[in-house]
């Protein structure tokens, strides 16, 4: 009897045991399986921002990309328009020679007032033209000072006709104006002529500072200097 007692007892043990691993198994794999899927979703939630970055800062650069794309077509059109022609135009569409109508005028290094001066020219002077160039300060002319230097001159300061007086012989004080020994301001005043003065034209001069003076005499034979910007040479 004792015997069969410890059979059955080692019997229900095997069992319990059984059991026990038939109900705990399965609680320990679903324990697991929790673990997993909790750090699949935390790091799931810390990619997303940065994604969520990532895709602003693409569609940042694809829109700074196509502003350059713009600003580099817009650039290609503009091109330089203030560049003289490399080539005179066709033989026929330019008067051969221009005269300039104006007491003192400036010949630049091209088409624009910002190039430098390289002549002065007085009314009359003749030109001969070998080009020309629309800039958008108005119509130049390409002129020949020489066999070796070349100037640019705007058409508002020239005639294709030449003057019927060519040279100068009064200039006329449209303002106030100081006559001086020499032609810039730091000569020593003689006398101040007053607006609407009568004066006997004898030259131009063109100082270092790119100024026009006249060299003038009185009706009293004073002789001296006056600063063209504040006179007419007629």
């Amino acid at each position: 009897m004792n015997r069969s007692k410890k059979i059955i007892a080692a019997g229900a043990l095997t069992i319990g045991i059984g059991a026990g691993a038939y109900l705990f198994t399965p609680q320990g794999m679903s324990a697991s399986s929790n673990v997993v899927l909790a750090s699949v979703d935390w790091v799931t939630s810390q990619l997303n921002p940065v994604k969520t970055k990532v895709s602003d800062l693409e569609s940042k650069v694809a829109t700074q990309q196509q502003e350059i794309n713009n600003l580099k077509a817009q650039l290609a059109k503009l091109g330089s328009p203030t560049t003289p022609p490399t080539t005179p135009p066709t033989d026929g569409q330019l008067p051969s020679t221009v005269y300039v109508n104006k007491s003192s005028v400036t010949i630049h290094s091209g088409a624009t007032t910002k190039y430098k001066i390289v002549a002065t020219k007085t009314m009359g002077s003749a030109l001969k033209v070998v080009g020309s160039h629309n800039s958008a300060t108005g119509l130049w002319y390409n002129v020949e000072l020489s066999s070796t230097l070349k100037g640019w001159v705007q058409s508002s300061d020239i005639s294709i006709t030449a003057p019927s007086n060519t040279t100068p012989t009064q200039v006329v004080a449209f303002g106030d104006v100081h006559l001086r020994k020499g032609a810039t301001t730091g000569y020593t005043i003689l006398t101040t002529i007053p607006k609407g003065t009568t004066l006997k034209y004898i030259s131009t001069f063109v100082n270092t500072s790119g100024e026009t003076w006249y060299n003038v005499e009185t009706s009293s034979g004073l002789k001296g200097w006056v600063y063209g910007g504040l006179t007419e040479v007629r």
